[in-house]
């Protein structure tokens, strides 16, 4: 594979346009994870499996874990970053390779990005303290610094074009459809 412009693979990013060009069912894919408690309040999740038109995308090698937990006063002992930061995370490494691919396939060059990330949340709300208080972030704040050769105008339209396509930010900023279901295993100790 040969990497283009800031080591972006622009060649690979086509190809996968144009085949879901010409197949678009090719572009609906189910991620999946899966999260295992470790006691206290952190969990390890692995992250890995990929399914498009019921069949899997990605080699069942393709693996990764992150651990979680909670800072003490939410049951945990802070050994790991929360999942409310982990979101945030993904946000910021959304929007930075986004920046970072766009301005690959726009063809300007980039020596150095920065994604700053802010989010505004109240414990009230978690706590159970003030029911009008949402559960989550209430504001996402973030500040994009690029360094390159390219007049600030392409180097903006990198930005501006991932704050309309990052699927992370439209994730956050519109609702999203959420299901669960629930199965009981009796435990034989007691």
């Amino acid at each position: 594979m040969a990497l283009g412009l800031n080591d972006v693979d622009v060649d690979g990013m086509k190809e996968m346009d144009r085949k879901i060009r010409e197949n678009p069912a090719l572009g609906k894919r189910t991620v999946k994870l899966r999260s295992t408690w470790q006691r206290g309040a952190k969990a390890l999740v692995e992250i890995g499996a990929q399914d498009v038109l019921g069949k899997a995308a990605v080699p069942p090698t393709r693996r990764f874990f992150v651990t979680m937990d909670a800072p003490a006063g939410l049951g945990g002992v802070d050994a790991a970053p929360t999942a409310a930061e982990m979101m945030l995370a993904g946000f910021a490494g959304c929007i930075t390779s986004g920046i970072a691919a766009n301005a690959a396939l726009f063809n300007v060059p980039i020596e150095a990005l920065s994604v700053e990330v802010e989010g505004d949340i109240d414990f009230r709300g978690v706590l159970g303290h003030d029911k009008s208080v949402r559960n989550g972030f209430s504001d996402i704040r973030y500040a994009v610094t690029i360094q390159s050769t390219a007049p600030e105008e392409q180097t903006r339209r990198c930005k501006e074009t991932i704050d309309r396509k990052s699927p992370v930010a439209d994730t956050l900023a519109k609702s999203v459809h959420i299901t669960s279901t629930f199965v009981h295993k009796q435990s034989d100790r007691a």
